[in-house]
Formats: structure tokens, C-alpha cells, sequence
């Protein structure tokens, strides 16, 4: 007979709650709740009075999304994570409606991503909460949302409407901004930024230099004293005169408290970048804090031998055993870059060869630049010289693997997109064998789905991306995907009518995120209120939880986010008086109902 929780003890009663709080202090918030909750009364107390939660409900599942809101309340929260894109459509909404911004007293950062146009005015209040102190956001036009207590801005893409909103930026306070991360800003408003935020020690910031008279402003200070910045991250574009190493001088000079820098040309680069010599010259004398130098150069018009270029890079100054700064340099795309931060992590089609007159990186460390790739792209029967062993993500134009190759035991997401032959049988088969981490599969080409009477089910699949599958609108012809992989989570597929649709979501029984191209979209459905409604009839699924959020695009895509159901989970809990080990199946928990409009209730 098992224990209630009030009679079970478990190894972790035994410790202090500051050692468990320390614990806690590195984990998100969910899987604090998969691994500590209901193990023991002491721990579930120590849980329910934990203050310093963060919570990121970044493509969570909508079961994991509940259970938080179950069980944490806003004033635990120090950092909070929402997002509104397909894998959770109006989740900000949601949240919000459950709990207002008001709430988070405690909440010292904030990220936004995606966020909805119709939720934006749940953040009217976000000034109030004088405890926020960083702030990462999408786009410009989220800036008004802010307060000038902010001690960390990030802006993390740049949209053309950012243009309209960059008057956001001359508005804001920079007095106590420490950190900036921005994605575009003019010269302009980096000089103002320069100018204005003197606490600032940490800039990361992107420029898009069009005209000539940009350059020269760009390199100008007009501070007669040094700036305080010692993390400095810039990337510009120019299309017009070349970007010069004169020109990083003039504008560098002014920050001698640099301790890491990197900088990145992608394109205008001049050839006076190449020299070495000159750049330890200047380093010597202006930056003598510097431990980490990385820049990546995209030369133009380069009038030397490109084989003698590194010759400058291979002095004592920078092969010094405390700094270690390597160089390579790419002759085809004539790109300069430090190595292995720029080291290529995405290699595609032809083979990825290192060339010992490429690099300053010894020969016995080559190894470093291939074990850098977690990304390969195979289309060619290529023979490196060296074995990939660190290869996460997958992409085969091929029909086979050369395992002397690639390590495949590593290998999570996988993408069959080639012409030659597949069968369903030997992926499975391939699959099963020899890549045991593989849980995201994307099969973007035409496969053959006959003869799948005896395949095993494919279970370790959790996301499954068919974007040239297309259901038949025949059932003898209709292949059984809850049958072939059954615990899929997230689901992407195109079909042909709603009718499918409404089977995939009632089969897939553990389904949370599914995005759905339809081909024959039935017009009378393209408003959510009569697709809210037609869906709790249609579906049993829905109709018996009801929680569930849909999101309909112009594209003819319908995103839906879902409770799906949760495998039992055994848990060991140790009863110290008998020494018996107790095994317990979780149950089921509440879960959050859904109202109208795509939109949820807590229940």
C-alpha cells in the first residue's frame, strides 16, 4: 500500500532549504516542477515558498504552461519569458488575463517575443514595476512599455518600422543602463548613446552605414573623457567607401577600459584590416585591458598573395600562450576571422577542408574547427580529414550515411531532403539503429510510404515536420501517423481539408503544438469566433478539455496550442522507517479551460 505525502520522506528533506534554493537559482521554473513537485511535503513547501522563479514560456507545452500557473504565483517571479509566436498563439493574452502585470512586484526582467498586436496594451503598466531592471524585447516599437530605472535594454530584431520608431530612442533615459544589446541604430544615436549613458560598460549594437559622410561621423568622439565600456560587440554593413582599420582606431581609442571586444564587417571591409602589425601596434598602446579580441572581415579588392596574409597574425603577440588569439582566413569569400568563435558552426553541400596555410591555428588543434560544427548539410559523397563528431542538427541530400563521416549517436534533428529513393522502412530502421538523441525529424521530400504494414512504431519522436506530405483525401490510401509515431508533441503537416485536421489533433494523443497548411480552407471557418465554435463540436478532443489557443494566418496555416496528455511518471520516494522504496504514478492534474476567441480561463 503506498504512503500519502504527509508519511513519505525523501533524500532532499534531509538538506537545508537555503541548498535547495541554491538549486533552484539555476533551473527554470518548469523543471523545478517536474523534478522537485510532490516528491514530499518538506519539498512542496519549499517549493510553494520559493521567491526567485524564472519562467520561460517560450515553446512550452501547454500542460507544463498550466501547471505553473497553478502553482506559482506572480510575486515569486524575478524573471518571466512570454511569447505569442506559432508554437503558443495569444499566450501573452492568456497570461496576463490570469494575472495582470501589476502583480509582478518582484519581476526584474522581462522578454517579449512576438508578442500579439491585441496584448499589447496589457503592458501599459510595465513602468510602474520599479523592481524590472532589464528588458529584452523584439522591435523599437515596444519601447514606450519601459521605465528609466532599466539597467539592461535588449532589442533583439530590426523590423523597417523601427525606422519610424527610432524617436523611441532619443525619448529614453540612459542614465542607468549598464548593458544594451540593439539590432540596428543609426550613427547618429550611437554617438548619443555614448554620449548619454555613462554607467554603460556592456554595448553590443548593430550598424547600417549608407552614405560616405556616415563613416567619418561614425568614427567621431566628441568626449574629451574615456567611455567606461569594457564589453564591446559591433557589427556594421556599409555600401558605400570601405570601412578601414583607421577608422576602428579613431573610434576605439576612447575606450581603453576594453576588456573583450569583437567586431564584425560583413561587407566593405579594406585590405588594411589584414594587417596584423598594425593592429597589435595599436592594441599595445589604446587597449591594454583586452583579453578577448574576435572579428570576422569581408575583404574587398584584396591586391596580395592571399596565402601570405596570415603571416601577420603569426607573431609571438598573437600565438602568446596567455591570449591565443588564431586567425584563418577564408580565400573564397575572402573573410578574415578568429578562430574558433567566427569558425564556421553550419557546414553546407561540399566538403570542409582546412588548408595549414589558411589558419595560424596549429595543426594539431585542426580538430577544434570540425568538432565546432553541431550543423552539416551533406549533399556530396565528401571525405574530410577529419570525423564530425559534435553534429546535432542533420540535413541529408544523399541516400546514405558515410558513418566514417559524422558521429550520428549526437545527432537530434534530422531532415530528409534529397530526390534519390527513401523508404520509410529504412529511415525507421536507420533511426533506430544508429541515432538514439534523434526526437525532431522534418521529411521534406517526396517519401514512399508503401509497405508500412510491419514497421514498428517510431517512438522517440516527439516533433515530426512533414511539409511535402499531404494527406489523400481517399481513406484506403490515408497513412496511420499516430500509428508510426505516436508520441508526437509538435506536429507540422499539410492537409486537405479540416476534416483531417480534426483527426490528427483527437489521434495524436500527446499532441501540444500542431501547425496545420490547409489546401481547401472552407471560407465560412476564416472567423476564430465560427472556428472556435465548429472546433468544440467537431473535435472530442477539445469539446472535453476545452484548453486549448488557435492563431489563423492569411497563409492558409491554423496554429493550435493544446493540453495533451502526460505519459504517468514513476517517481522513487524512500520511506526511511521501513527503508521501503515507494513508487508513485502521478496523476493527472487540473488543467486551465478555454472560453471564446481561441483564448483560456483558469479553471
Amino acid at each position: 500500500m503506498s504512503l500519502s505525502l504527509r508519511q513519505r520522506t525523501f533524500v532532499f528533506d534531509l538538506l537545508p532549504a537555503e541548498i535547495l534554493h541554491n538549486i533552484f537559482d539555476y533551473l527554470w521554473a518548469d523543471d523545478i516542477l517536474y523534478s522537485f513537485y510532490n516528491i514530499s511535503t518538506c519539498v512542496h513547501n519549499i517549493i510553494s515558498s520559493y521567491k526567485y522563479y524564472h519562467v520561460n514560456f517560450q515553446s512550452i507545452l501547454k500542460r507544463d504552461f498550466d501547471h505553473i500557473c497553478r502553482c506559482i504565483r506572480p510575486d515569486q517571479i524575478i524573471s518571466l519569458i512570454l511569447s505569442d509566436n506559432n508554437d503558443t498563439p495569444y499566450q501573452s493574452h492568456l497570461y496576463l488575463s490570469l494575472f495582470p502585470i501589476n502583480q509582478f512586484i518582484h519581476l526584474r526582467a522581462l522578454t517579449l517575443i512576438d508578442i500579439d498586436n491585441n496584448s499589447q496594451s496589457l503592458f501599459d503598466n510595465l513602468c510602474e514595476i520599479k523592481s524590472l531592471v532589464s528588458f529584452e524585447i523584439d522591435t523599437m516599437s515596444h519601447l514606450r512599455y519601459i521605465g528609466s530605472q532599466l539597467k539592461r535594454l535588449v532589442v533583439n530584431k530590426y523590423i523597417e518600422d523601427d525606422y519610424i520608431h527610432e524617436s523611441f530612442l532619443s525619448s529614453l533615459s540612459f542614465s542607468h543602463i549598464q548593458s544594451l544589446i540593439l539590432p540596428y541604430c543609426s550613427y547618429h544615436q550611437l554617438r548619443q548613446i555614448l554620449s548619454d549613458a555613462l554607467k554603460l560598460t556592456s554595448l553590443t549594437i548593430s550598424l547600417l552605414i549608407s552614405d560616405c559622410s556616415g563613416i567619418d561621423y561614425f568614427a567621431e568622439q566628441r568626449q574629451e573623457m574615456s567611455l567606461a565600456l569594457t564589453h564591446l560587440n559591433l557589427s556594421i554593413q556599409t555600401f558605400t567607401r570601405a570601412i578601414s582599420r583607421l577608422l576602428f582606431e579613431r573610434f576605439l581609442a576612447r575606450m581603453p577600459h576594453l576588456e573583450k571586444l569583437k567586431l564584425n564587417v560583413s561587407s566593405g571591409g579594406s585590405m588594411n584590416l589584414l594587417d596584423g602589425d598594425q593592429w597589435e601596434i595599436f592594441i599595445l598602446n589604446h587597449l591594454p585591458s583586452l583579453r578577448i579580441f574576435n572579428f570576422k572581415f569581408k575583404i574587398i579588392n584584396i591586391d596580395q598573395n592571399k596565402e601570405n596574409i596570415l603571416a601577420h597574425f603569426r607573431t609571438p603577440f598573437w600565438l602568446h600562450k596567455n591570449r591565443c588569439w588564431y586567425v584563418s582566413f577564408n580565400p573564397d569569400d575572402s573573410i578574415l576571422y578568429t578562430v574558433p568563435y567566427f569558425a564556421p558552426r553550419i557546414i553546407k553541400y561540399r566538403s570542409y577542408t582546412i588548408l595549414s596555410h589558411a589558419t595560424t591555428l596549429p595543426i594539431d588543434q585542426h580538430r577544434i574547427l570540425y568538432d565546432n560544427v553541431i550543423e552539416l548539410e551533406l549533399g556530396s559523397d565528401c571525405k574530410p580529414s577529419y570525423r564530425y563528431r559534435h553534429v546535432q542538427k542533420l540535413t541529408l541530400l544523399i541516400p546514405n550515411i558515410d558513418k566514417s563521416v559524422i558521429d550520428v549517436s549526437r545527432i537530434e534533428y534530422l531532415c530528409i531532403r534529397t530526390t534519390a529513393s527513401w523508404s520509410l522502412k529504412n529511415l525507421f530502421r536507420m533511426i533506430k539503429q544508429s541515432m538514439p538523441c534523434v526526437y525532431h525529424l522534418n521529411i521534406d521530400c517526396d517519401l514512399s510510404w508503401t509497405k508500412i504494414l510491419d514497421i514498428v512504431p517510431l517512438e522517440q519522436i516527439r516533433i515530426l515536420d512533414l511539409s511535402q506530405f499531404l494527406f489523400s483525401n481517399k481513406k484506403s490510401k490515408q497513412i496511420d501517423l499516430p500509428f508510426l509515431f505516436p508520441n508526437i508533441e509538435r506536429l507540422i503537416t499539410k492537409i486537405n481539408t479540416y476534416d483531417q485536421m480534426i483527426y490528427l489533433i483527437d489521434q495524436f494523443k500527446y499532441l501540444s503544438h500542431a501547425s496545420f497548411h490547409i489546401i481547401n480552407c472552407q471560407t465560412d471557418l476564416n472567423e476564430p469566433e465560427r472556428m472556435h465554435q465548429w472546433l468544440l463540436k467537431m473535435s472530442h478532443r477539445l469539446s472535453t478539455n476545452n484548453s486549448f489557443t488557435f492563431k489563423l494566418d492569411s497563409q492558409s496555416w491554423i496554429h493550435f496550442w493544446i493540453v495533451g496528455d502526460q505519459k504517468p511518471v514513476i517517481k522513487v520516494c524512500l520511506n526511511t522507517q521501513s527503508t521501503d522504496v515507494q513508487l508513485q504514478r502521478i496523476e493527472k492534474s487540473d488543467i486551465i479551460q478555454c472560453g471564446h476567441s481561441g483564448h483560456c480561463l483558469l479553471q
